[in-house]
């Protein structure tokens, strides 16, 4: 190990990224700065934090996850008797299957309170011991911010509901200013759900909104549902005359509406009217402190929502035309940026086809690909999903663009050294951008001639490659994600092309897209669609696989951008 290799690992680092963690009481920011100091040190691409549940060691949910890592924040892992230290074949299934390579416990006053895991090394290699014992400071040492962090939440949450009695009045005073100057629907709903889980401290509600003749409810606005809720069990509650309150403990008696909210985990049913019409009903889940809802928390509950429903219906009916002009201008000079950095043609290849499709979850993307044709005659793409959404994903597109386009004369003089461009664009990612910005990059040079791409994945969703006999294969050869760490090296890939064979160049956007039933779309549905569609042009190709995920979705908007670029080898 050279001397800057050790530098990374000695007992100074270990203590300058623990001071810098112990300076806050935000649990969010301590998580999220220990998985990258972790992986910029140990040079992964992935990692998650686990913390136990408040029944147990043996449940552990993830809170904090970066990278690909294969895990959702939420997600909850069994683990009977945590080790010390696991790596490699000792790592649980669950964990080793999803590309962790390391995993280390969370200890606070002899008791296991949560669980970091990393992804396998950039290189292949497995960790060394220098390696495994600076993570496993840094692991101890953030273990006392980590229960302070919790602590304080814990008790910032006891303090607001002992003084949310007194502030009852002064708060709705002042939410009825607040949604008296909401001019949209879905700022009012927000700020209702906003206030709910403020006043009420609970981590899941749910509104459901009916209009004044008769019709279903829908789910207007809601946090932390199971993937499992339906609204069609609350239909009988429509006639709902009085709010329902449920002890935490107790079995909740034959009523049917009862039945219903304990089978989804509420513990109050408030009934929103206007005009004594039924218009709504408030659904929230028990409490973080456990303390049982009164009547007047029921009380204040409906208030809030009369609040709310007056400034749904004036929204609907009143629009600010100024402020809607301001914000229309800013996002036309957004999609302005977007749009001269996208190609709207692409270069003509003898015995190659190109088409690609790019839709934004907002009025602007985060997604950016290219097609340039390089001075040699062969072909560049490029594709790259920015972290953020609107404007500031813009900026950083164009950051991203300007230094590919800087970068293309020099790959047409070293004959096509990717792993060494890619290299160069990350350093002017880490130069140009926050530490919480960063970028899954993917690009290649396609030689028409001889019909070989070479290659190298950034951390990106690795690309499909269908052969022309129907085998899949993806393209990940390549490194860590742009923008986490300067000084990486990168590995570059080759793969040849033959007639019929298909490469789906794609972001996040289409395996994620949802279903109302909020299931994800996923790799395999991608495949299968591909599949169906390997002896298509590559625009039926991308039109093939487009339907199948606004089919899926059924309508749904989106979670996230959404791009597709396939090209295709003809006969």
């Amino acid at each position: 190990m050279s001397d800057q290799q050790a530098n990374r690992f000695d007992l100074k680092s270990v203590i300058e990224a623990s001071e810098l963690l112990n300076t806050t009481l935000d649990l969010d920011f301590i998580l999220s700065n220990l998985l990258l100091v972790a992986m910029s040190r140990l040079l992964v691409g992935r990692g998650v934090v686990m913390l136990a549940d408040d029944d147990g060691e043996q449940a552990f949910r993830v809170v904090a996850a970066k990278g690909p890592a294969g895990v959702s924040p939420g997600d909850v892992f069994t683990l009977a008797s945590p080790p010390e230290v696991a790596e490699g074949d000792a790592l649980p299934s669950d964990l080793r299957v999803r590309g962790f390579g390391l995993m280390l416990p969370i200890r606070h006053q002899r008791k296991t309170v949560g669980l970091v895991a990393l992804g396998q090394k950039a290189t292949g290699d497995r960790f060394e011991s220098t390696e495994v014992a600076f993570a496993r400071s840094l692991v101890n040492m953030s273990a006392s911010a980590i229960h302070s962090a919790r602590v304080a939440n814990q008790l910032q949450e006891v303090n607001l509901d002992l003084a949310a009695r007194v502030q009852e009045l002064n708060t709705l005073f002042e939410l009825s200013q607040a949604f008296g100057s909401s001019i949209e629907k879905a700022d009012s709903l927000k700020l209702l759900g906003f206030t709910l889980m403020g006043q009420m401290l609970v981590e899941r509600y749910a509104v459901l909104l009916c209009d004044e003749h008769g019709g279903p409810f829908d789910l207007a606005v809601s946090h932390g549902l199971s993937p499992a809720f339906e609204v069609e069990p609350f239909a009988s509650f429509r006639a709902l005359g009085s709010p329902i309150r449920l002890p935490s403990n107790g079995t909740p008696g034959p009523d049917e509406m009862r039945t219903v909210l304990k089978t989804y985990d509420f513990s109050l049913a408030v009934p929103l009217r206007m005009a004594d019409e039924m218009r709504g009903l408030v659904l929230l889940s028990p409490r973080v402190s456990g303390r049982d809802y009164s009547e007047g928390d029921a009380t204040f509950v409906a208030s809030l929502g009369s609040l709310a429903l007056t400034s749904i219906e004036n929204a609907e009916l009143v629009e600010s035309r100024i402020e809607k002009e301001r914000l229309e201008e800013e996002l036309r000079l957004a999609r302005t940026i977007q749009e001269r950095l996208l190609p709207t043609t692409f270069p003509e290849i003898e015995g190659f086809e190109i088409a690609a499709l790019s839709i934004a979850s907002r009025h602007v993307a985060g997604d950016y690909f290219d097609v340039l044709q390089l001075s040699s005659g062969k072909i560049l793409f490029a594709i790259a999903d920015v972290s953020g959404k609107g404007a500031p994903a813009a900026l950083l597109m164009a950051n991203l663009q300007a230094g590919l386009r800087l970068l293309r004369q020099d790959l047409d003089a070293s004959g096509e050294d990717l792993a060494g461009a890619t290299a160069k664009l990350n350093r002017v990612v880490c130069e140009n951008t926050d530490p919480a910005s960063f970028i899954t990059f993917f690009w290649g040079i396609l030689n028409p001639v001889t019909k070989t791409l070479n290659y190298v994945n950034a951390g990106h969703n690795p690309p499909r490659l269908a052969r022309q006999d129907g085998e899949l294969s993806t393209l990940d050869e390549g490194g860590l994600i742009l923008g986490v760490l300067s000084d990486v090296k990168y590995k570059q890939g080759q793969i040849s092309l033959s007639a019929g064979d298909a490469l789906v160049l794609y972001t996040d956007g289409v395996t994620e897209a949802r279903n109302p039933r909020m299931e994800e779309y996923e790799e395999k549905r991608l495949d299968a669609a591909l599949k169906q569609s390997a002896s298509s042009s590559a625009r039926e190709c991308l039109n093939t696989i487009r339907e199948d995920v606004v089919a899926f979705s059924e309508g749904e908007l989106m979670p996230d951008d959404l791009t597709l670029l396939v090209v295709k080898a003809t006969a």
